[in-house]
């Protein structure tokens, strides 16, 4: 193989790496470390804090419901950029879940990041997350877990009415017009609008295989799957890598124009 095509075959590679990198399952090492301190009806809501692929304190936003995990647990994971989610790199694909409800979690996910802690919004958002992929369970665990209280306190027939739009509280799952579920899952979302964030879904215990969400036995999950954004600088890296691909071609190249007249590079 000549100096020539070898530098074109690697300069190929690098431009197909990058090209396929936001479709690519990166996996990394999870560990939960803790919680915003907000909870509504015996559940703590988003925002999440853990230790994603060695970095601290990363802020992660489950839509997840069906599943548990455990504050200081430790699990591996794949990532994958929104922009290319597909049926087998996340674990509500794997599920046969809609993918296009991504859409309405990546939004929702940017909502519960933008709330006021432990505001009626932020929780809100964080059950009407929860229903993109479960609504029945959310729906469900509501109805079984009422809350009541003076005017000004939010109940979780207000919550009900307010995610699904049922005016008459935890009756029914079907997402309703005038419900957030229902906006969010009806609104029109740009390509790339969301290219900042990834999902981090969960490898079967043990593994490097993805699990299914809300599923048993030996595809389960051992922890939710979660949202995050995207750290900064892994797509800078990528275009570094490139931009050294090219760099060693340009010397490569100018160095056979140099000893080109006297010898041969094999």
């Amino acid at each position: 193989m000549t100096m020539n095509r070898a530098i074109r075959i690697s300069l190929w590679v690098g431009i197909a790496a990058l090209s396929l990198g936001t479709w690519a399952v990166a996996q990394t090492s999870v560990t939960l470390t803790g919680v915003q301190g907000t909870s509504y009806d015996g559940i703590y809501v988003s925002p999440y804090y853990a230790t994603v692929n060695g970095v601290p304190n990363t802020p992660v936003v489950c839509d997840d419901f069906g599943d548990e995990s455990t504050l200081g647990s430790t699990w591996n994971a794949g990532t994958t950029a929104f922009g290319g989610i597909s049926s087998t790199n996340t674990a509500w694909g794997k599920e046969g879940a809609n993918l296009a409800l991504y859409n309405s979690v990546a939004y929702l996910t940017l909502q519960v990041l933008q709330q006021m802690p432990g505001s009626s919004s932020q929780i809100l958002d964080t059950y009407a997350l929860w229903a993109v992929f479960d609504p029945s369970g959310v729906e469900g665990y509501l109805a079984a877990h009422p809350i009541t209280g003076p005017s000004g306190t939010l109940t979780t027939a207000t919550l009900c009415d307010e995610i699904f739009g049922t005016s008459n509280g935890c009756t029914s799952s079907t997402a309703a017009s005038g419900g957030s579920l229902y906006t969010v899952e009806n609104s029109t979302y740009t390509a790339g609008e969301f290219s900042g964030l990834e999902v981090i879904s969960p490898d079967v215990s043990g593994t490097s295989t993805l699990c299914t969400a809300e599923s048993t036995g030996t595809t389960a999950c051992p922890a939710q799957e979660f949202v995050a954004i995207v750290p900064e600088g892994g797509s800078a890296l990528a275009y570094l890598f490139l931009a050294g691909l090219c760099c060693f071609g340009a010397i490569g190249m100018r160095s056979r124009r140099q000893i080109g007249s006297t010898t041969s590079v094999a």
